[in-house]
């Protein structure tokens, strides 16, 4: 936790909050210090203050010209998000001039990390379980974020372990799955992964129409089909950098699958396409992790999905 100060040569910014250490839901003060210790003055300067996942300022301050050693210090009333876990960032922005002719920033930001524990997935989200294990998988769901813990020996190799949450028949003909797959943690296990599932019905794989896109821990993405309707997966390609986080997406077509990944959410870069004869009507499409424990017994993984979409294209 902390307030951090992301750009070392410019001016020195700073946020704090009150509480120092909010909870979710709680109402928080936050205030952002800007102190010009540059060896020049800063002209025409603004100050952005950001509420907690918001992608605009909840305040714009103009505050004019600052000279050499000036302290700017404002305040603003805010909320720590209710339904919240990981790390929470309360931000501030300077933009501001130097000698009038280019213009610079800086930013801080105030992180708070509040701690994932599964509480399960709210309708329309259905979990589902086929890790084995006796604890089996756990869920939880945090505004726009999805959680699944799970162990699992793997999605392929005439295994199928994996923990995962579902929408039912949201998949038409022509659709488009998409998630950002944040962060896999809790297992030094090269191989693990995390992404997108399809199916006819993602419960029993066997009833036809499978594929995933995932994410691994460290060899890249993984696109996986099943090409005769058995429910195994028996088609490959990816690889590459592994990169968390990762945006994932599954474009369908009646029976073709195309796969695309990105880094950045922008320039999307397709990795294959295959067709897999049995998909008929609408398919389940979900999120899913599997610890791929096969060679790591026992493992398990905690995988943070966020802004998990399925529509029509």
């Amino acid at each position: 936790m902390g307030t951090k100060n992301t750009d070392a040569l410019g001016p020195t910014l700073t946020v704090t909050t009150e509480p120092a250490d909010p909870s979710g839901g709680d109402a928080v003060t936050a205030t952002a210090v800007l102190v010009n210790d540059c060896p020049f003055p800063l002209r025409g300067t603004v100050l952005y203050l950001v509420d907690p996942g918001a992608t605009t300022a909840a305040r714009t301050i103009p505050l004019g010209d600052l000279r050499r050693g000036a302290k700017v210090t404002r305040s603003w009333r805010t909320s720590m998000p209710a339904d919240v876990a990981g790390d929470v960032a309360f931000t501030a922005h300077a933009l501001f001039d130097v000698d009038g002719r280019s213009a610079d920033c800086a930013r801080a930001a105030k992180t708070v990390t509040v701690p994932y524990e599964p509480n399960g997935v709210r309708d329309p989200y259905k979990p589902f379980d086929t890790t084995a294990t006796t604890e089996g998988a756990r869920f939880g769901q945090f505004g726009s974020q999805l959680v699944i813990w799970a162990g699992g020996r793997d999605l392929s190799g005439g295994t199928d372990e994996k923990g995962g949450i579902l929408l039912p028949g949201a998949a038409a003909a022509s659709s488009v799955a998409q998630v950002k797959t944040v962060s896999l943690t809790g297992s030094d296990n090269p191989t693990a992964k995390y992404g997108i599932a399809v199916a006819n019905d993602l419960t029993a794989p066997a009833k036809g129409g499978y594929a995933v896109l995932t994410m691994s821990k460290s060899y890249g993405v993984e696109f996986m089909t099943d090409s005769d309707g058995d429910g195994h997966l028996d088609t490959w390609a990816g690889g590459g950098a592994s990169a968390h986080p990762a945006w994932l997406r599954l474009v369908r077509s009646g029976t073709t699958y195309t796969a695309y990944s990105t880094t950045n959410g922008l320039a999307w870069t397709e990795i294959a396409s295959a067709t897999v004869p049995s998909a008929n009507g609408t398919l389940d499409a979900g999120v899913v992790a599997s610890a791929v424990n096969l060679n790591y017994p026992g493992t398990t993984v905690r995988a943070v999905f966020d802004h998990f979409t399925v529509e029509e294209s």
